[in-house]
């Protein structure tokens, strides 16, 4: 599959590249050029969070966010959050490359009634926690070819990607298991804040990971409303090929016979490791970039 997204691609990209690119450079009033020329980089990123702070500017609305250029909880090849690069071989080709990092680490503590008491005191409590682990990698690279006139320009070229997510979850408990205290007194809600006498309690979870790679041709407009600052719409279409793994739970209880306790893996029969190619893969993308 590997072989054949590579070939793919570089069969488009064979293709797009023999089209009669034209691009003839224009300045502006004080003589800047304003399209990009051999040698020049470029950086830019979804130009969505400015798009929608300037459309909601006329909707009457006094509680609208500032656009900021920030990738929390965004990814994905064709979504925002994600980091453009671009080197250019000439006027009309460029070598281009993207990246989208999400990683985030969320820590909930709940407390619950400290058990083995005398008296019961519901104020005597101990700490349950959770912490939940999210990473997520984008990383692509491919060919950029270029026509137009004026500030408008036509884009098109191929691209390769590689995806990778994953999930898992940690948990302790203040109440431990013991002989005296099979089912001790534990959160089974860490949203709601609940707890229950629990004999059996999760301790980790591993969700299925997925890993992708991807060949995709583009094509779409780039328009300089500035020397060397341009936003643009792109369109992707591609093949795709993903694996995804098996999740698993793993929990603690008492053992009777062995008068101990012991972990037990649950493992999700129904999320086997699955391969597939998809010709459908399609997307869009609205974009901001800066030429230096």
């Amino acid at each position: 599959m590997k072989k054949l997204s590579i070939l793919v691609l570089m069969a488009f990209v064979s293709i797009v590249g023999t089209a009669n690119a034209q691009v003839e450079q224009i300045t502006s009033k004080n003589g800047v050029p304003v399209l990009p020329e051999a040698g020049t980089f470029a950086i830019g990123f979804d130009a969505l969070p400015f798009l929608r702070f300037a459309g909601n500017m006329f909707n009457g609305d006094t509680t609208n966010n500032s656009p900021l250029a920030s990738f929390a909880n965004q990814g994905g090849p064709d979504n925002g959050g994600t980091l453009y690069g671009k080197y250019f071989l000439s006027e009309t080709s460029a070598i281009r490359g993207r990246l989208s990092i999400n990683q985030s680490t969320v820590q909930d503590v709940n407390r619950v009634i400290l058990d083995g008491q005398a008296v019961p005191q519901s104020n005597i409590e101990v700490e349950d926690q959770l912490i939940s682990n999210n990473f997520g990698l984008q990383l692509g690279g491919g060919m950029e070819f270029r026509r137009g006139k004026g500030r408008l320009m036509g884009v098109y070229g191929g691209e390769a990607l590689i995806g990778l997510n994953t999930s898992n979850e940690k948990y302790t408990y203040g109440n431990l298991i013991t002989a005296n205290n099979q089912a001790p007194t534990s959160t089974n809600n860490f949203g709601a804040g609940s707890s229950a006498q629990s004999s059996s309690r999760i301790l980790s979870r591993t969700n299925p990971n997925n890993f992708s790679l991807s060949a995709m041709g583009f094509a779409g407009v780039e328009y300089f409303f500035a020397p060397q600052i341009s936003i643009g719409a792109e369109f992707t279409l591609g093949l795709r090929y993903t694996g995804i793994n098996r999740s698993e739970v793993i929990r603690e209880e008492w053992e009777a016979n062995q008068a101990a306790v012991i972990n037990v893996s649950d493992v999700n029969a129904d999320v086997l490791t699955n391969f597939g190619i998809a010709t459908g893969v399609w997307g869009g993308s609205i974009n901001l970039m800066f030429h230096f």
